[in-house]
């Protein structure tokens, strides 16, 4: 089964700093979701690294006209392979899990980067 498109939990999300790069990209449909299995770091930069670990991120599935193109985009945007890598993973929706890519981080290079964890899991409105 192919990836849905990119499950988004940071400054990609509607109403934060870069969400005018995932419309550049070519966003066509957002929903609710969440990736259990990962727990979400603050970095001191101003964005959330969503790490494995006990515990869920809350974000949206986004997903894409050309899934492909946009990868293409966002793999620049995250600099895939710096301190983020894209993995395959599945999110729960309201209408059930859907397989999904994200940009996700090592604890490691989280904490070397000074972040710390961000209980709720939910970046947006920033409360912990």
């Amino acid at each position: 089964m192919d990836r849905a498109g990119v499950f988004v939990y940071g400054s990609l999300l509607p109403g934060a700093r870069y969400h005018a790069v995932a419309r550049r990209a070519g966003l066509v449909r957002r929903t609710p979701a969440r990736l259990e299995g990962y727990r979400l770091y603050a970095l001191p930069a101003g964005y959330p690294a969503a790490v494995p670990g006990a515990g869920a991120v809350e974000g949206e599935l986004f997903e894409f006209h050309d899934l492909e193109a946009a990868l293409r985009v966002l793999d620049r945007f995250e600099d895939e392979g710096g301190l983020y890598r894209r993995v395959a993973v599945d999110v729960k929706t309201p209408a059930g899990v859907r397989r999904a890519w994200a940009y996700v981080a090592d604890a490691a290079a989280a904490a070397r980067r000074g972040g710390v964890p961000w209980p709720s899991g939910r970046w947006r409105g920033r409360r912990a």
